[in-house]
């Protein structure tokens, strides 16, 4: 960057602080690094090692606060499906109440996205998807020193002594209320679990989980009693389908315009009759629902095309047999394929009723 467009764009970053009441303390609490002093010699122009970097890091800040102070979340998903607002309003409370929240749902049910769209929302927030080799305490930690930009530490000296990965995640955590989003959080072990509570604890910081049912069940062992204080400190526990087991006599979880929502940017059209196969197959929780849904209709587009001739990328019309055949494909085994058929007439019904 130019000297001139550097100015320019901390000129444009210290009047959007100052519009929004804040401060440089309160943007560094909220990304990290680089730290309130030296936001403040950017702002002065007097800083010149890893300007560049820094200058682009607030601006991209600046950026994600404006969109996450629109009107809405342009995201139709998180506004319109059921789980998603309800995963809103459990990270609000979390936010608000510094506190740790806990969002229980089946795989396949879109935790998965709205989480991603949560980081979106939340400027500064930490999204972090429990893969393995995150799973342990010593991943976890690595995991969100990464985030934070202090997996590193420069060589001991006689007057400041090396800090461990943890207490520096710790140190740079404390007091920010950074929201700390963690997916798939089931995959954590019960010593990563522990990690996580000393963190929240230690800093203060909110966390999210969203997780299937099995951490939930691993959290509730009243033999445990690290379990029990663990269970302690969620102050909100949401069960993300309570009351929509369909074959329980619930209501169903996901709307036929929710489908038609959620694919409504691919090159695809849904027939009538397919719209419904889907529905049918998005409320079979556990045994579908949005995932199932997402890798149904892509294949059975390119079925279609191939049986209306079309190239790749055309637009094409996607009906249920197409639906049919390319589950038929994708479960081999015919046991398989008769119970998921059973089922999904069992839900067709229940929709229906």
């Amino acid at each position: 960057m130019t000297d001139a467009q550097r100015t320019q764009a901390m000129g444009n970053f210290a009047g959007y602080i100052r519009r929004h009441n804040m401060t440089p303390t309160d943007v560094a609490r909220q990304v990290g690094k680089p730290r309130a002093t030296t936001i403040g010699e950017l702002i002065k122009g007097v800083y010149r090692s890893n300007a560049d970097e820094h200058v682009r890091k607030l601006n991209m800040f600046i950026e994600q606060h404006a969109r996450a102070h629109a009107a809405a979340l342009s995201d139709r998903f998180v506004t319109t499906l059921k789980v998603a607002r309800d995963i809103l309003i459990v990270a609000r409370l979390v936010q608000e109440g510094r506190t740790m929240g806990l969002a229980i749902g089946p795989s396949g049910i879109g935790k998965s996205r709205c989480a991603l769209a949560l980081h979106e929302k939340y400027v500064g927030s930490i999204y972090l998807s429990i893969i393995p080799g995150y799973h342990h305490p010593k991943g976890l930690t690595h995991a969100l020193a990464d985030r934070l930009g202090v997996r590193r530490q420069g060589v001991e000296s006689r007057y400041v002594p090396k800090l461990t990965q943890l207490e520096r995640v710790i140190d740079t955590l404390r007091d920010s209320n950074r929201l700390l989003i963690l997916d798939e959080a089931h995959n954590l072990t019960d010593a990563a679990m522990e990690v996580l509570r000393a963190i929240h604890d230690t800093t203060g910081v909110p966390v999210l989980l969203l997780a299937t049912k099995d951490l939930y069940d691993r959290i509730i062992k009243n033999a445990d009693p690290d379990h029990g204080q663990l269970y302690s400190r969620f102050d909100v526990i949401h069960h993300l389908t309570e009351g929509h087991d369909i074959y329980a006599g619930g209501k169903a979880l996901h709307t036929p315009q929710h489908i038609r929502d959620l694919y409504n940017e691919l090159p695809i059209k849904l027939a009538d009759d397919a719209a419904r196969y889907l529905l049918e197959v998005a409320n079979m929780l556990g045994y579908g629902s949005l995932r199932r849904c997402k890798s149904l209709l892509r294949n059975a587009a390119r079925l279609a095309r191939k049986r209306q001739g079309l190239s790749e990328g055309e637009k094409v019309t996607v009906l249920a047999v197409d639906l049919e055949r390319t589950e038929a494909l994708l479960r081999r085994e015919s046991s398989e394929q008769e119970t998921v058929k059973q089922r999904r007439r069992q839900a067709a019904g229940a929709i229906s009723g």
